[in-house]
């Protein structure tokens, strides 16, 4: 029956393809390779500015700077042993270590690993490995192949990059697109947003303090009987400027000069403030959900149950094996390459990283020991044998 329904299935395949490429439709006929470049979903622009969100944005930049730390668990090689010395020269003239934080970087920033192998002048190994800004990568359409070729635009250059040597690597793409889509653009709309009240609490800051402010009321100043209204206002306004600055000096050295009958008083603000620490709360939660990471992990426990809290750091790892897997296949590429160069034979080269930090392995270990508890139950009350116990506690270890 099967083989039947596969033999007329057979008798329907045609070699080719027969959908076509969306973007054919708007490509101009011409020879001319920069007209037929095709652009990004999102503004080009928007790669720029992620960068320097995560430069400037205190909470992008915590992002960042957690998923390389967290992702980089440090790589093994599964390689031949002829060939280990080889790849370990190699990794150090390349400062691996480094260059892998880099790669890491650039899946956080454009959701690519964007990079160019230089070989060397005897074409016999690697000689070092440039990182190409995605910003200045644009795509073409070569019909006849049916693939998107990838072309460097710098400034009136326009440079065909060579296939075998420049690896873009996209860590999610969009039908019809080749374009890999940043982990953080969804956060751009909130970045001014927070920037905005970050500006307003140093205004507030630097015109009255974060805490409160003194509200100092002095006696008023007796007036002179050849005074003028407007001669006793100006020095009232003067005694006062004076007394404001002698104050704002002394306060510092923790000190407070005034006459008696001064009445002090320290108003304060920060009660009055929640409304805006609710406010920045909640953004700062966008943001982080809009730049793909987990409120529960950067400290924001607030609204968030234990369930989802587990959930969210289950994704999170998740997200963490993605990045992982994209640098994984670059290295193995960069390695496999250098060594055909080198003239060395091999089967198969596999780079695997170390697992992302268990973030609950003690409620897991708990819940291993309750299952082992349950099979010495049932073991002792005889409903299971002694072989099927061991099969059990060592599925559940």
């Amino acid at each position: 029956m099967w083989k039947e329904l596969f033999e007329k299935i057979r008798r329907g395949l045609k070699p080719a393809r027969q959908s076509i490429e969306p973007v054919t439709a708007v490509l101009p006929k011409t020879k001319d390779i920069r007209s037929r470049l095709i652009d990004p979903r999102f503004p080009r622009s928007a790669l720029l500015e992620i960068e320097r969100a995560v430069f400037t944005n205190p909470v992008l930049s915590q992002i960042h700077n957690l998923v390389i730390n967290l992702a980089n668990t440090g790589h093994s090689v599964e390689a031949d042993e002829g060939i280990k010395e080889e790849i370990s020269k190699l990794a150090e003239k390349l400062n691996t270590d480094s260059l892998v934080n880099s790669l890491f970087s650039q899946i956080i920033l454009y959701g690519c690993i964007s990079a160019e192998v230089v070989v060397s002048e005897k074409l016999d190994g690697i000689e070092k490995i440039h990182r190409v800004h995605p910003a200045n990568v644009y795509f073409l359409y070569d019909e006849e192949s049916d693939s998107f070729k990838p072309y460097q635009v710098v400034a009136d250059k326009t440079i065909e990059l060579n296939p075998n040597t420049y690896l873009y690597i996209p860590l999610l793409t969009i039908d019809g697109s080749p374009y890999a889509i940043p982990p953080m653009l969804s956060a751009l709309s909130l970045v001014d947003t927070t920037d905005n009240l970050i500006q307003e609490l140093k205004s507030l800051a630097n015109k009255i303090g974060l805490l409160g402010f003194l509200d100092i009321s002095f006696p008023e100043p007796p007036r002179s009987p050849a005074e003028t209204e407007t001669e006793y206002q100006k020095r009232a306004r003067e005694f006062l400027q004076n007394t404001a600055q002698d104050i704002a000096e002394n306060i510092n050295k923790g000190i407070l000069l005034h006459f008696e009958g001064t009445q002090v008083e320290f108003k304060d603000i920060s009660t009055n403030a929640s409304g805006l620490k609710e406010v920045m709360s909640i953004t700062e939660k966008w943001l982080i959900e809009g730049a793909k990471g987990q409120p529960a992990l950067l400290g924001f426990s607030e609204g968030l149950t234990e369930t989802w809290a587990t959930v969210s750091l289950h994704i999170f790892i998740s997200q963490l094996k993605n990045y992982q897997r994209l640098v994984e296949r670059f290295l193995e590429y960069i390695y496999k390459l250098h060594l055909i160069l080198a003239g060395y034979s091999f089967d198969d080269i596999n780079v695997s990283f170390a697992e992302p930090p268990n973030f609950r392995a003690k409620e897991e270990e708990e819940a291993r020991k309750l299952r082992v508890e349950w099979v010495i139950q049932l073991l002792q009350a005889g409903v299971i044998d002694i072989q099927t116990a061991k099969q059990l506690v060592e599925e559940f270890i």
